[in-house]
């Protein structure tokens, strides 16, 4: 019974760190079951911040849950929704500005996963409208950056204080310098979270299977001494 128990904990700490390994490329994004698909939507790079080029990251699938695959070694939507760029529109809008029109594109190799490319200027939450007709449905959703969805622009610090001696080009390489130095640390925190679960995970396999093996000894010593009892 109780090797049992522990095989059965190893068991569920093993597929809960599946479902957070599973469950990183959707980070800071939104999902929303929209009739029979499923929307996700996001910044394309995250964390996003003001004047750095960036765009709409989209999937679409269909059903209740977005399903992966492999395929030619990379892990690819199974259940995509293609050419809805054909049937679909997109928007973005900030603050009481006018929305902004974007090209909706299909990203190369990926299907289901749609870009729209533009330049967000000012710090803030943004909001992107998706609408048109899809396979006889009409759709007609808008997407607000929040805590529970995808993350606001933010406005990146520019150190040392830039002058009016150093030229814009000199300017919008350091902002693109620490773009890459913040998404490098952000994706290497998330990788030492994921080794700390695997760590964590192999640990109480381990201390599951020593509980285990010392009960079976502790068994076969009780029954010698019995034995050499009777």
């Amino acid at each position: 019974m109780k090797k049992k128990f522990a095989v059965s904990v190893v068991v569920c700490l093993v597929v809960l760190c599946a479902l957070v390994l599973t469950t990183q490329s959707a980070f800071a994004h939104e999902k929303r079951h929209v009739g029979k698909y499923t929307f996700v939507i996001g910044f394309l790079d995250e964390p996003a911040y003001a004047n750095i080029k960036n765009g709409l990251d989209l999937t679409i699938c269909n059903g209740d849950a977005c399903t992966y695959t492999t395929q030619d070694g990379q892990k690819v939507v199974a259940n995509a929704v293609e050419n809805a760029e054909q049937a679909l529109k997109a928007e973005v809008l900030q603050g009481g500005a006018q929305p902004l029109a974007l090209s909706l594109e299909p990203r190369w190799a990926n299907p289901g996963k749609y870009a729209g490319y533009f330049l967000p200027t000012t710090a803030g939450a943004y909001t992107f409208h998706i609408y048109g007709t899809l396979s006889g449905q009409k759709i007609d959703e808008k997407f607000t950056s929040s805590p529970n969805g995808f993350s606001e622009v933010q406005q990146i610090i520019a150190y040392p204080a830039t002058t009016k001696n150093v030229s814009a080009s000199a300017d919008t390489s350091a902002l693109s310098q620490q773009i890459k130095d913040t998404q490098n640390s952000a994706q290497t925190a998330a990788t030492l979270g994921i080794v700390g679960i695997v760590i964590g995970v192999v640990g109480v396999a381990l201390a599951a299977f020593a509980f285990t093996r010392r009960s079976r000894i502790g068994q076969e010593a009780k029954e010698s001494a019995e034995s050499l009892r009777g």
